[in-house]
């Protein structure tokens, strides 16, 4: 899965300056900064529930519901349930083309969300529990669409 866009210059920063000058930026869409857990700040807020993530993370390290320790999985599977409250029954609301992964580290995963039947724009997502490869990632908030 590519988690820069092409067209994109990653930027790595030493304290607040940058570690080495861009020529030309003109040609590209953007430039992309690390992001840290403290400086995401959703326009909705997911509440949560330490102690079930607690217990998710416990399935999960059993074999169940592989799918949280995937960031876009997570987020699509978050997102159809935003779409299909009820439930999902067959193929997802939200087809996991439509999602691209902007941001991860151990601590935090950014998904952009590109889809006509939702109006979720971004979902912010933790490692609360365990912070490694091993953790399942939690919904803690969404952007909707800046139209």
């Amino acid at each position: 899965m590519e988690m820069i866009d092409y067209n994109a210059i990653p930027a790595y920063l030493e304290s607040t300056e940058l570690t080495f000058e861009l020529e030309s930026v003109g040609i590209y869409e953007n430039i992309m900064f690390p992001v840290s857990a403290k400086e995401i700040s959703p326009q909705v807020e997911v509440q949560y529930n330490l102690e079930e993530e607690r217990n998710t993370q416990k399935s999960v390290d059993k074999g169940h519901s592989p799918w949280r320790l995937d960031p876009v999985a997570t987020a699509q599977v978050f997102v159809s349930l935003k779409i299909s409250p009820g439930g999902i029954e067959g193929e997802y609301p939200i087809e996991s083309e439509n999602l691209k992964l902007l941001h991860s580290d151990h601590e935090v995963a950014i998904v952009e969300v590109d889809d006509p039947d939702t109006n979720i724009h971004t979902v912010y997502l933790k490692r609360l529990i365990r912070q490694d490869e091993t953790g399942i990632w939690t919904v803690v908030g969404y952007d909707e669409n800046r139209k």
